[in-house]
Protein backbone atom coordinates (compact mmCIF):
# COMPACT_ATOMS: atom_id res chain seq x y z
CA UNK A 1 0.00 0.00 0.00
CA UNK A 2 1.18 3.54 -1.01
CA UNK A 3 2.02 5.71 2.28
CA UNK A 4 -0.47 8.52 1.32
CA UNK A 5 -3.29 5.45 1.23
CA UNK A 6 -2.28 4.66 4.87
CA UNK A 7 -4.05 5.76 7.60
CA UNK A 8 -2.81 9.18 9.50
CA UNK A 9 -1.74 8.19 12.37
CA UNK A 10 -2.74 9.65 15.98
CA UNK A 11 -1.67 13.46 16.45
CA UNK A 12 -0.58 12.95 20.22
CA UNK A 13 0.84 9.33 19.58
CA UNK A 14 3.30 10.83 16.59
CA UNK A 15 4.40 13.64 18.79
CA UNK A 16 5.38 10.96 21.61
CA UNK A 17 6.91 9.73 19.14
CA UNK A 18 8.82 12.94 18.37
CA UNK A 19 9.54 13.73 22.12
CA UNK A 20 10.99 9.87 22.15
CA UNK A 21 13.86 11.08 19.25
CA UNK A 22 15.43 13.82 21.04
CA UNK A 23 19.13 12.95 22.20
CA UNK A 24 19.25 10.62 25.32
CA UNK A 25 23.12 11.73 25.34
CA UNK A 26 24.36 14.90 27.03
CA UNK A 27 24.95 17.80 23.71
CA UNK A 28 27.24 20.68 23.44
CA UNK A 29 26.14 22.46 20.16
CA UNK A 30 27.92 25.49 19.04
CA UNK A 31 26.72 28.01 16.47
CA UNK A 32 25.19 31.35 16.20
CA UNK A 33 21.82 33.41 15.72
CA UNK A 34 21.75 36.04 12.75
CA UNK A 35 18.81 38.61 13.05
CA UNK A 36 18.37 40.36 9.92
CA UNK A 37 15.88 43.19 9.63
CA UNK A 38 15.46 45.41 6.58
CA UNK A 39 19.05 46.26 5.97
CA UNK A 40 20.49 45.75 8.86
CA UNK A 41 21.90 42.43 10.18
CA UNK A 42 23.22 41.48 13.72
CA UNK A 43 24.62 38.30 14.72
CA UNK A 44 25.02 36.32 18.29
CA UNK A 45 27.29 33.31 19.11
CA UNK A 46 25.02 30.85 21.11
CA UNK A 47 26.37 27.70 23.25
CA UNK A 48 23.39 24.92 23.71
CA UNK A 49 24.06 22.47 25.85
CA UNK A 50 21.13 19.71 25.49
CA UNK A 51 20.52 17.08 28.34
CA UNK A 52 17.37 15.46 27.60
CA UNK A 53 18.70 11.97 29.51
CA UNK A 54 18.77 13.48 32.57
CA UNK A 55 15.90 12.73 35.31
CA UNK A 56 15.14 16.18 34.67
CA UNK A 57 15.69 16.93 31.01
CA UNK A 58 16.84 20.25 30.87
CA UNK A 59 18.57 22.56 27.99
CA UNK A 60 20.70 25.80 28.66
CA UNK A 61 21.41 28.52 26.31
CA UNK A 62 24.01 30.98 26.70
CA UNK A 63 24.31 34.20 24.24
CA UNK A 64 27.68 35.82 23.75
CA UNK A 65 28.70 39.26 21.69
CA UNK A 66 30.87 38.57 18.27
CA UNK A 67 33.99 39.11 20.80
CA UNK A 68 32.59 36.28 23.18
CA UNK A 69 31.35 38.55 25.94
CA UNK A 70 28.47 36.64 27.58
CA UNK A 71 25.56 38.75 27.29
CA UNK A 72 22.79 36.28 29.01
CA UNK A 73 22.33 32.75 30.06
CA UNK A 74 18.76 30.89 30.25
CA UNK A 75 18.27 27.27 31.34
CA UNK A 76 14.63 25.47 30.18
CA UNK A 77 13.74 22.26 32.38
CA UNK A 78 10.77 20.18 31.40
CA UNK A 79 8.82 19.33 34.47
CA UNK A 80 6.22 16.60 33.26
CA UNK A 81 6.13 18.11 30.18
CA UNK A 82 5.77 22.02 31.09
CA UNK A 83 8.74 24.27 30.57
CA UNK A 84 10.17 26.26 33.46
CA UNK A 85 13.07 29.06 32.90
CA UNK A 86 15.55 30.79 34.80
CA UNK A 87 17.49 33.81 33.22
CA UNK A 88 20.74 34.80 34.51
CA UNK A 89 22.79 38.40 33.04
CA UNK A 90 26.42 38.40 32.06
CA UNK A 91 27.65 38.49 35.71
CA UNK A 92 25.46 35.60 36.65
CA UNK A 93 22.82 37.71 38.68
CA UNK A 94 19.35 35.82 38.45
CA UNK A 95 17.00 38.49 36.12
CA UNK A 96 12.90 38.01 36.49
CA UNK A 97 11.84 34.64 34.71
CA UNK A 98 11.03 35.05 31.13
CA UNK A 99 7.71 33.89 30.05
CA UNK A 100 8.22 31.53 26.61
CA UNK A 101 6.88 34.11 24.38
CA UNK A 102 9.48 37.23 25.70
CA UNK A 103 12.05 37.78 23.34
CA UNK A 104 15.63 36.72 23.58
CA UNK A 105 17.36 39.75 23.99
CA UNK A 106 17.75 41.66 20.58
CA UNK A 107 18.10 38.46 18.39
CA UNK A 108 14.36 38.39 16.91
CA UNK A 109 13.75 34.80 18.42
CA UNK A 110 11.31 34.11 21.35
CA UNK A 111 12.37 31.79 24.36
CA UNK A 112 9.39 29.53 22.69
CA UNK A 113 11.75 29.06 19.67
CA UNK A 114 14.67 28.25 21.63
CA UNK A 115 13.62 25.46 23.96
CA UNK A 116 10.92 24.14 21.23
CA UNK A 117 7.93 23.62 24.16
CA UNK A 118 5.43 23.53 21.33
CA UNK A 119 6.92 19.78 21.10
CA UNK A 120 4.57 19.38 24.29
CA UNK A 121 1.43 21.00 23.68
CA UNK A 122 -1.14 18.99 24.14
CA UNK A 123 -4.24 18.07 21.49
CA UNK A 124 -2.30 17.56 18.41
CA UNK A 125 -4.54 16.53 15.46
CA UNK A 126 -3.86 14.70 12.22
CA UNK A 127 -4.58 16.62 8.83
CA UNK A 128 -2.97 15.44 5.81
CA UNK A 129 0.20 14.14 4.20
CA UNK A 130 2.59 16.77 2.76
CA UNK A 131 5.83 16.81 0.57
CA UNK A 132 8.74 18.63 2.31
CA UNK A 133 11.91 18.19 0.71
CA UNK A 134 11.31 15.60 -1.26
CA UNK A 135 10.28 13.56 2.25
CA UNK A 136 6.69 12.26 3.46
CA UNK A 137 5.65 14.51 6.24
CA UNK A 138 2.35 14.12 8.24
CA UNK A 139 0.38 17.86 9.17
CA UNK A 140 -0.07 18.36 12.66
CA UNK A 141 -2.69 21.48 14.16
CA UNK A 142 -2.29 22.31 17.78
CA UNK A 143 -4.39 25.12 19.65
CA UNK A 144 -1.90 26.91 21.57
CA UNK A 145 -2.11 26.29 25.26
CA UNK A 146 -4.17 28.22 27.84
CA UNK A 147 -2.07 31.67 28.84
CA UNK A 148 -0.15 32.11 25.47
CA UNK A 149 -1.97 35.12 24.27
CA UNK A 150 0.73 36.04 21.35
CA UNK A 151 -0.13 32.89 19.21
CA UNK A 152 -3.79 31.16 18.57
CA UNK A 153 -2.88 27.90 16.96
CA UNK A 154 0.52 25.70 15.32
CA UNK A 155 0.85 23.70 12.76
CA UNK A 156 3.73 21.34 12.76
CA UNK A 157 5.13 19.32 9.70
CA UNK A 158 6.68 15.75 11.46
CA UNK A 159 9.04 13.48 9.03
CA UNK A 160 7.32 10.58 8.98
CA UNK A 161 10.29 8.17 8.59
CA UNK A 162 12.33 9.97 10.44
CA UNK A 163 9.81 11.70 13.41
CA UNK A 164 11.88 15.29 13.03
CA UNK A 165 10.16 18.43 13.36
CA UNK A 166 11.08 20.10 9.33
CA UNK A 167 8.33 23.03 9.99
CA UNK A 168 6.32 25.07 12.67
CA UNK A 169 3.81 27.17 11.69
CA UNK A 170 2.12 30.06 14.12
CA UNK A 171 -1.13 31.71 13.11
CA UNK A 172 -3.38 34.16 14.99
CA UNK A 173 -7.09 33.92 15.76
CA UNK A 174 -7.97 35.39 12.36
CA UNK A 175 -5.37 32.29 10.40
CA UNK A 176 -2.84 35.22 9.54
CA UNK A 177 0.65 33.70 9.48
CA UNK A 178 2.81 35.11 12.57
CA UNK A 179 6.23 33.03 12.18
CA UNK A 180 7.53 30.03 10.73
CA UNK A 181 10.52 28.05 11.86
CA UNK A 182 12.12 25.59 9.12
CA UNK A 183 14.95 22.73 9.23
CA UNK A 184 17.06 24.12 6.10
CA UNK A 185 20.00 21.48 6.74
CA UNK A 186 20.70 18.55 8.95
CA UNK A 187 24.01 17.24 10.50
CA UNK A 188 24.86 13.64 11.00
CA UNK A 189 26.49 13.59 14.51
CA UNK A 190 27.05 9.35 14.80
CA UNK A 191 25.20 6.41 13.11
CA UNK A 192 22.43 7.46 14.94
CA UNK A 193 22.22 10.84 15.33
CA UNK A 194 21.02 13.62 13.29
CA UNK A 195 20.71 17.04 14.34
CA UNK A 196 19.71 20.60 12.99
CA UNK A 197 22.59 22.25 11.88
CA UNK A 198 20.75 25.18 9.80
CA UNK A 199 17.17 26.70 11.04
CA UNK A 200 15.54 29.54 9.39
CA UNK A 201 13.10 31.59 11.43
CA UNK A 202 10.82 34.11 9.33
CA UNK A 203 9.10 36.40 11.57
CA UNK A 204 6.35 38.33 9.60
CA UNK A 205 4.86 40.44 12.49
CA UNK A 206 8.41 42.40 12.63
CA UNK A 207 10.00 41.58 9.11
CA UNK A 208 12.89 39.90 10.78
CA UNK A 209 14.34 36.63 8.83
CA UNK A 210 16.49 34.79 11.81
CA UNK A 211 18.80 32.37 11.15
CA UNK A 212 20.42 29.41 13.66
CA UNK A 213 23.71 27.74 12.64
CA UNK A 214 25.31 24.91 14.59
CA UNK A 215 28.59 24.68 13.58
CA UNK A 216 29.90 21.74 16.20
CA UNK A 217 28.23 19.32 17.71
CA UNK A 218 30.11 17.94 20.75
CA UNK A 219 29.16 14.78 23.02
CA UNK A 220 29.34 15.68 26.55
CA UNK A 221 29.99 13.32 29.59
CA UNK A 222 26.58 11.54 30.74
CA UNK A 223 28.31 11.05 33.77
CA UNK A 224 27.86 14.69 34.91
CA UNK A 225 24.33 15.48 36.02
CA UNK A 226 23.91 19.05 36.42
CA UNK A 227 20.86 19.12 38.94
CA UNK A 228 18.58 22.27 37.60
CA UNK A 229 18.03 25.51 39.08
CA UNK A 230 14.60 25.36 40.70
CA UNK A 231 14.65 28.96 42.66
CA UNK A 232 11.89 30.90 41.56
CA UNK A 233 10.14 28.97 39.59
CA UNK A 234 6.80 28.67 39.42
Amino acid sequence: MDKDDQPLPSGPELMAQVQAQLPPMALQMNGFVRTRQKRQQQDRRLVTVLRFGDPIPMATYTLSDNFGEPITQVQVSWLQGQPHFQQWDAEGVALPVPSPEDEVIDTGLTWSDMSLDFLWWPGAKALERDIVKTRSSVVLEIEAPPGRDDVDMLKLWVDERALFIVRAEFYDAEGELLRRIEVDKIKKVNEELWMVQDLMIYDRVNGRHIGIRFDEVIELDEAVYVEPVMEEMP
